[in-house]
Order: C-alpha cells, then sequence, then structure tokens
C-alpha cells in the first residue's frame, strides 16, 4: 500500500472515531435529481450559454488559422483564403481584431449566464437546507451538534458557491473550446485529432481516474472533521464565561488539537492527490506534442498537408493546454464542491424527525403564514380572527430512553382542558424528558401522546406549533424589530393583536416607552433587555399564536427573586383559558396549579392538588416542608 493510501486510511479512521453521529450525504443520483429538477427553469438559459461558449471557444480558433494562413502566403502554397483573402495586412488585423472582441463578450455573456443559472440553483437548495436545519426535531438536533448544521450551512455552501461563480464558468468554457479545438483540428487532418485521442487521452483518462478514487473519501473525511472542529470552536465561544472564570483555556486548546490536526492532514493529502493529477497532465501534454510533431513531419512529407496547415494544428493542440489545465485544475474544486452539495442535499431532504424524508418531500415553509383554521373547537385569537381548538392531553404508556438509561417509565396521564399541570421532582426525575414528549419536540421510545386527538408527533412543526407551543428557561431574541420579534410566530398578526400580546405579558409600557415602538431593532443586549425581558417576549410570542396547550419547562427558573413574580403572572396571563404542562422547581409554584405530578426516577408516583399531597405526607409534602424549612433559616 502506498504512503499516501496509508496516510489516507489513517486520517479516515482518525475521522471516523472523533466525528459525532452526522447527517446523510446524498449519493450522486439524489444530487442530480436535485440539481437538475432545480434546473429544469433555467433551461433555456443553460442552453444559451453553451451555444455563446462554443461560438466564444469558435473564434479563439482564428489566431491560428490565420497564422496558418501567413505561412502559407509566404511559402506560396496558398494565395487566396476566405477568411483573409490576399493577405491584406489591415484585413487581417481586422479579422483578429474582430475575432478577439467578439470571442471575449461571448465568453463573458456565456460565463455570466451559466453562473446565474448555477446561483439559482444552489440559492435553492441552501434555502431548503436551511429550512430542514431549522425544522429538525430537538432530539436529532441535539444528537447532532451545532457543528454538522453550521458547517453545511456556512463551509459547505461557501464551496458551493466559489465552484459556481469560478470554477463551473471556466470548466464549461474550457471543455467547449476543447470540443471545438479538436474538430478544427480534424478539419485539417483527421490524423492530428487521432493523435490527440489516441496518445493523450488514456493518459488523461488513467490521471483523472486516480484523481476520483483517491480525493472524494478525502474530502468527505475533511468536511466532516470541519464539522466537529466546528461545533468545538461554537461549545468555546458558548462556554467561554465558565473557561475563563475556571482558567480552563487549557482544557478546550487539547480538545481542539485532534480535528484541527486532522483537518490540516487532510488537506495535505487532498493536495497530494491534486498533485499526482497534474503530473498526469503534463505527461500527457509531453506525449501529445511529441506524437503530434511526429504525425506532421510524416504529412509534410508526403505533402498530405501545407506548412501552414501544419503550423494551424500545431497551434491548436498548444491551444489545447490552457483549456485542459483549466478543466483539471477546475475538477479539483468542481470535487471539492459536489462533495459539500451532497452533504447540502442530504441535510434539505430531512424531515422534522431526522428521518430521510426523500430529498423533495413536501415541507411547510418556514415563517409561512399557518392556515386560517385549526383543528377543533376553539376560542378566537384577538386581532386575527382565527380559532383555537380547546385541547386535552392523553398520555398512554409513555417510554422515553436515553441509550441504555430509562428517562420515563410507563407513564399514563390524562389532562383536562384548560386545567393547568405542574410537574415536580428531583433533578433527573424525568420531567423534562415528558414535558418535551408531550410538546412533540422529543419522539417517545413507547407509548402515544394526543393533544385533541391529534399526536403531534405526526405533524409538520407549523402545524404542531398551532396545537401545541413549548416555551423553555432559555429564551433569544432575533436581531431584528420587536415586531419581527414576536411576528414570526403569527407573520399575519396585526398591530392591535402584537400590542394585546404584549400587554398579556406586562410589556405594554416597556415597548411604548421604546424610541420607535414596534419598530425599534432588537438584539441580545439591545435597548432594556435582559433574561426578564427576554422571558416576556418568548411569553408573548406564545400569546400572539395562541396554542391549545402550552408546555414550560422551568420558565422562571433563570429569573433574579424580584423577577420571579413578574414572570410567573406573565406564565399565569398567558396559560389563562388554555390547558398548561409546567416543569416547575419551586413549590410555590407548583401549589398555584390545579394538579400536581410528583416524578421519581421516570415515573410518577403523586398526583393530585397541592391540598391532597400535603395530606398524604408521601414526597411532594417532604420536599415541601424541605423547602419552606431552608426559607426559614436565617
Amino acid at each position: 500500500m502506498s504512503t499516501l493510501q496509508n496516510s489516507r486510511a489513517a486520517a479516515a479512521r482518525g475521522s471516523v472515531d472523533n466525528a459525532p453521529q452526522t447527517l446523510p450525504t446524498a449519493g450522486s443520483r439524489e444530487v442530480l435529481s436535485a440539481v437538475g429538477q432545480r434546473l429544469r427553469p433555467q433551461l433555456v438559459r443553460v442552453l444559451g450559454s453553451l451555444a455563446v461558449l462554443l461560438a466564444s471557444a469558435g473564434c479563439g480558433l482564428v489566431l491560428p488559422l490565420v497564422l496558418g494562413r501567413v505561412v502559407d502566403a509566404v511559402t506560396g502554397t496558398d494565395t487566396q483564403h476566405p477568411l483573409v483573402g490576399d493577405g491584406d495586412p489591415w484585413r487581417v488585423l481586422a479579422v483578429l481584431l474582430g475575432a478577439l472582441v467578439l470571442g471575449s463578450v461571448l465568453n463573458g455573456l456565456g460565463t455570466a449566464w451559466s453562473a446565474g443559472a448555477a446561483d439559482r440553483v444552489v440559492a435553492d437548495l441552501r434555502e431548503e437546507a436551511v429550512a430542514a436545519a431549522l425544522t429538525l426535531d430537538q432530539e436529532r438536533a441535539e444528537s447532532l451538534g451545532s457543528g454538522e448544521v453550521v458547517s453545511r450551512s456556512s463551509d459547505d455552501v461557501a464551496a458551493v458557491t466559489s465552484a459556481v461563480n469560478t470554477a463551473l464558468p471556466s470548466a464549461i468554457a474550457a471543455v467547449t473550446g476543447i470540443v471545438v479545438t479538436t474538430v478544427g483540428m480534424a478539419g485539417i487532418h483527421w490524423a492530428f485529432a487521432a493523435v490527440l485521442v489516441v496518445v493523450t487521452v488514456p493518459v488523461y483518462t488513467v490521471a483523472v481516474r486516480r484523481y476520483l478514487r483517491e480525493a472524494p473519501p478525502l474530502y468527505r473525511a475533511e468536511r466532516a472533521q470541519r464539522a466537529v472542529r466546528a461545533g468545538m470552536v461554537l461549545d468555546a465561544v458558548r462556554g467561554a464565561p465558565v473557561l475563563r472564570g475556571f482558567g480552563a483555556q487549557g482544557f478546550m486548546r487539547r480538545r481542539l488539537v485532534v480535528p484541527s490536526w486532522l483537518v490540516s492532514r487532510l488537506v495535505v493529502l487532498t493536495q497530494i492527490a491534486t498533485t499526482r493529477l497534474f503530473g498526469g497532465v503534463n505527461l500527457a501534454e509531453f506525449l501529445g506534442l511529441a506524437a503530434l510533431l511526429g504525425t506532421t513531419f510524416a504529412l509534410l512529407g508526403s505533402g498530405t498537408v501545407t506548412l501552414g496547415a501544419a503550423t494551424t494544428a500545431v497551434l491548436f493542440f498548444l491551444r489545447l493546454y490552457g483549456p485542459i489545465g483549466t478543466a483539471l485544475m477546475m475538477l479539483d474544486q468542481l470535487q471539492s464542491a459536489y462533495t459539500s452539495l451532497g452533504r447540502i442535499v442530504g441535510l434539505a431532504r430531512l424531515a422534522p424527525d431526522g428521518s430521510e424524508a426523500g430529498p423533495w418531500a413536501e415541507r411547510g415553509a418556514v415563517g409561512s403564514p399557518p392556515p386560517d383554521a385549526a383543528p377543533g373547537s376553539a376560542t378566537t385569537t384577538p386581532g386575527t380572527g382565527r380559532e383555537r381548538p380547546n385541547a386535552d392531553v392523553v398520555v398512554r404508556d409513555l417510554d422515553v430512553h436515553y441509550g441504555a438509561r430509562h428517562a420515563v417509565r410507563e407513564v399514563s396521564i390524562d389532562v383536562e382542558p384548560e386545567s393547568s399541570v405542574a410537574l415536580v421532582g428531583a433533578s433527573g426525575a424525568g420531567k423534562s424528558s415528558l414535558a418535551a414528549v408531550v410538546a412533540g419536540v422529543r419522539t417517545p421510545t413507547r407509548g402515544t401522546v394526543r393533544i385533541g386527538g391529534e399526536d403531534p408527533h405526526a405533524l409538520r412543526p407549523a402545524d404542531r406549533a398551532r396545537l401545541v407551543a413549548l416555551i423553555s428557561q432559555e429564551s433569544h431574541v432575533f436581531a431584528g424589530t420587536l415586531r419581527e420579534n414576536l411576528t414570526l410566530a403569527l407573520p399575519a398578526a396585526d398591530d392591535d393583536a402584537v400590542w394585546s400580546a404584549l400587554d398579556t405579558v406586562g410589556l405594554r409600557d416597556w415597548a411604548r416607552s421604546l424610541p420607535d415602538g414596534l419598530d425599534t431593532p432588537l438584539a441580545d443586549g439591545g435597548p432594556g433587555l435582559g433574561d426578564m425581558r427576554s422571558q416576556q417576549l418568548s411569553l408573548a410570542r406564545v400569546a400572539l399564536l395562541a396554542p391549545s396547550v402550552v408546555v414550560l419547562d422551568e420558565p422562571v427558573s433563570r429569573a433574579a427573586r424580584n423577577e420571579a413574580e413578574t414572570l410567573a403572572r406573565a406564565v399565569r396571563a398567558v396559560c389563562r383559558g388554555r390547558t398548561s404542562v409546567t416543569v416547575i422547581h419551586h413549590l410555590d409554584q407548583a401549589a398555584q396549579c390545579e394538579r400536581i405530578l410528583v416524578m421519581s426516577d421516570g415515573a410518577v408516583i403523586e398526583d393530585g392538588g397541592h391540598e391532597k399531597l400535603l395530606a398524604t405526607d408521601g414526597r411532594y409534602a417532604m420536599l415541601w416542608h424541605a423547602s419552606h424549612a431552608r426559607e426559614e433559616e436565617p
């Protein structure tokens, strides 16, 4: 086994050992299908660009033809030529300048057309890939980590975009030039074209086949390692305060050593494969030129061609160096882009639950306005004229596993419409896992969940959000205006509905104090924002969308003591009139719910109202008395 093969195998093993479970990569057939479907509307532009580039390549043959005519004129072999007549210098100059200008214009036009068509295809695929990433369920997204999605939507998109704007037009122009020049050589004498085909093509074929055998696995391994490295860098950025607080920057640097080394090593190996390719190209050029010169002498000796025709044929062959070299140089960039394209298509074809739905499975557009009606009998969402069902929640025989560990075991509950349920228990009891399954963002190992008779896991994300909404303890404010941050939940909402939602969570006065009201730009750390207001904005989105069921995972746990009651009031206002399931850490908040489920080791061990559970003197009573005893300590 060669050194390159050994190194490639070692690097690939390292990439597999260090890479997490990744998203699927589309195969050749799927990539071609994806590109073909999106290229179909651009067919006229593509065919036009090919025709124009062929004409441009034809203009490039004028110079060798004119020089051959000059040679024949000097030797007295030919005194007339349809292109330059009797060789008048001004006519020759006009023909050369005309061919140069026309060829440049046609080349620019063809390049722009081909790049424009390809850009539209890449833009469509990029939008579908980002849409698919945004609709991945929580379980799948967590298992992949952020690096894989970020890598596909940044590094891979950049590689494809660069290839589309530079390599692809150059490669198309090079291929059309090769075709036209080969036809031109055959037009002078078939033997010239035969030399090109018989001597050089086999050498090019061997070099290209070896490259295609070696390069794609290296590019795939490199992309996978870039995803691993991107995930670690994102972890380091997000956890920077913790790393600085513990002085543990060296820990993160050590973690980055292996993936960074593997990326560098794989880049070197791909360059070795590329260097071998160009070595084959140089060999083909040497053998081709030697064979062509021998053929030229033979044809001249027999009087089959003139010296001017032989000169033109040799110049044609020399002119092939540029297009062939360009095509093969672009092959490296195109191979890299093709690998990235397979990763983008693999992301774009995912269903929301992470399964492979086929590249072009119908999927709701991200941010598209919801339909006017939701299933079930309903209450009206203010300002929109849309209705919302009052739904119950039914859970049967629910199990959730994380590997071999049980997070939730054999849970069956019924939650009446418009009732409030609190989930309490020690850390690791299974509260958040149960809430995530009810919200439809985590798939159960066994069992069923029904909300108003609907299975939330079977719904498209846009439909599920109108039925059940999850509010976690972590909120996010997007870069954009206050109105945009709220109406992303309901794009069709009018200003009255937005103000009503703000009023529900206690933010109306704050919003009116902003410089531009609803049009004030916001972002994390923006004007007057903090953890509390960010969470209130998250609650306002839910108030605007008005789902049937609200699932809350410790929505006030991060609030300061003086902010907790403000957030608790906002939570109660949003949940009023709809079914709510809340993971609660502070038992004082749980006591305000109509029903409390106490969980331990993944199972529901107590079920009832606050007074009932205190009277039974069980786990809840023990937790209640313990928490209040701590509060009474000096």
